[in-house]
């Protein structure tokens, strides 16, 4: 029996096999979001791999959700900030229509490709429900709405989707009479489709549609793309994928024991390297001399500019609202970065924490390792990044932490 409550709690204790048994049972689902969400197989594994990598990273954030809806919500954002890091790298979804052969089109695969076409937050909502099984409260609970913004979502997208079956010839042309309550019985229309319609709604719609043909045809095209959804064809993640997963989270275990063991051992010796310090500027005088002259010094001395004090790190202070999965964490260093450019390098050494959320920002974790750091930075500065530190006090910084932040802020070409 798969207990949720438990499995987490087991995860949270440093159970490896209660996280495999997570993965065992939402590898699939995922893949198959991921892969109607980004369209290709490459992209989709890289995503689930990631979207894997989050949950393992923030279990403890689960401990009061049902853990489908937060594993789908963090599949959904990992989509979304996947699909905007592959910007300019679109997908062809037109194809010229055959009038001819139309009875020969395969519907499936139609939708397949219409998908991509649909805004972000109608493919989203369509994939959650039809694709992958959840309710509107669990589709809600993900896309943060309540269940009547997720049947108007729902109907919205089921109707931009027919428009583009219906331009690409793959449904039948729709009747050009329309009536003026239609849009009302359209809306009708999906939550019949969805089994949630109230009696006198339905028997409304019944009625109306004995008289309306295209009504008629609308509801007869929902139904049939509504059972074309739920019933695409499952491509089968690679065999590979599942052992990528596993072995990232046990190195992401393995580096988090090393840093609690860091950890341990770290305040003795900077206490020890406290005590000595203080002893030799004792012993030399200079501290005393720092105590008695400080306040009579005849002029200040010329004080150094602060690392962060430039247009990049004044922005960030107070104009960018830094997300809480960011903010959540401490860090050595921090560097903020500004260019139009795409920094694929930076996507193979670092760790997404945070995506585009309209503000045109990323932000990427890396380890506390000032060489690396270093070529990070060289690299996008010779592609024309202007480059800051940053002393944000929406961050902790801390020399003791065990990754930096690199804040990326996309400029418009």
């Amino acid at each position: 029996m798969f207990d949720e409550n438990s499995i987490v709690d087991r995860i949270l204790r440093g159970d490896d096999a209660a996280f495999e048994r997570v993965i065992a049972r939402y590898e699939h689902r995922v893949y198959q979001y991921a892969l109607r969400f980004l369209g290709r197989q490459e992209d989709a594994c890289a995503a689930t791999e990631e979207i894997f990598h989050r949950m393992y990273r923030q279990i403890a954030s689960c401990t009061d959700q049902q853990l489908s809806a937060w594993v789908f919500r963090i599949a959904a954002e990992v989509c979304a900030e996947y699909q905007h890091r592959l910007r300019g790298a679109k997908v062809s979804v037109f194809r010229l229509r055959d009038p001819f052969h139309r009875e020969e089109h395969d519907l499936a695969e139609e939708i397949r490709l219409q998908l991509l076409r649909l805004a972000r937050q109608q493919r989203e909502v369509l994939l959650l429900h039809d694709l992958c099984g959840l309710n509107d409260e669990e589709t809600g609970v993900v896309l943060g709405l309540d269940v009547s913004g997720v049947r108007l979502r729902l109907s919205r997208a089921r109707k931009n989707l027919r428009d583009l079956l219906i331009r690409q010839n793959a449904l039948g042309q729709p009747d050009a009479v329309q009536h003026g309550a239609c849009q009302h019985y359209r809306e009708l229309c999906s939550q019949y489709v969805d089994e949630c319609i109230a009696d006198r709604d339905k028997e409304d719609l019944l009625d109306h549609i004995q008289t309306c043909p295209a009504c008629s045809a609308y509801l007869n095209d929902l139904t049939v793309i509504g059972r074309s959804l739920s019933h695409l064809e499952e491509e089968q993640p690679p065999e590979e994928l599942r052992e990528n997963i596993i072995a990232a989270a046990r190195q992401q275990a393995e580096h988090v024991q090393q840093h609690r063991r860091r950890m341990v051992h770290r305040p003795i010796v900077v206490i020890l390297g406290m005590t000595a310090a203080l002893l030799t500027l004792l012993c030399s005088g200079v501290l005393g001399g720092l105590f008695v002259n400080s306040r009579y010094s005849a002029e200040p001395e010329e004080s150094v500019p602060m690392a962060g004090s430039g247009e990049i790190a004044r922005s960030i202070q107070e104009e960018i609202h830094v997300p809480d999965v960011v903010t959540a964490n401490s860090y050595a260093f921090v560097i903020a970065a500004k260019g139009k450019t795409d920094l694929p390098e930076l996507s193979t050494s670092a760790v997404l924490l945070a995506g585009d959320s309209g503000d045109g920002v990323e932000y990427y974790a890396v380890e506390n390792d000032l060489s690396l750091a270093r070529k990070l930075a060289d690299g996008m500065e010779s592609v024309g990044y202007e480059m800051e530190t940053v002393n944000s006090n929406q961050l902790v910084i801390s020399s003791s932490a065990s990754q930096g932040l690199f804040i990326i802020i996309y400029q418009d070409s």
